[in-house]
């Protein structure tokens, strides 16, 4: 996949574009050795709700992004970022 760049010639599209806020949550978990419960539990949200996330099967809403933040020091802006940028990539039908 790829989108205008300067010129004639297309820009591929980054991976870590296509990566979904979810997948992105898992890693910063990881690397911290928190669950995803008690991420949820720290943000006050239900793990249900986080676990969506992760799986990708939810999105990730404004205020939710502000807890994210809230816990994980992550500008709001950049979760919402990621979210928006997956979406935007998801909707782009495959090149035949």
């Amino acid at each position: 996949m790829t989108h205008p760049g300067h010129g004639s010639k297309d820009v591929p599209i980054p991976a870590r574009l296509r990566r979904s806020p979810g997948a992105v949550l898992e890693e910063y978990l990881a690397a911290r050795r928190l669950s995803t419960a008690a991420f949820a539990h720290r943000c006050g949200l239900s793990a249900k709700l986080v676990s969506e996330i992760v799986a990708g099967r939810a999105p990730l809403e404004p205020t939710t992004a502000l807890q994210f933040e809230r816990v994980l020091g992550m500008d709001a802006c950049i979760w919402l970022g990621i979210e928006a940028d997956y979406r935007h990539h998801r909707s782009i039908p495959p090149k035949a």
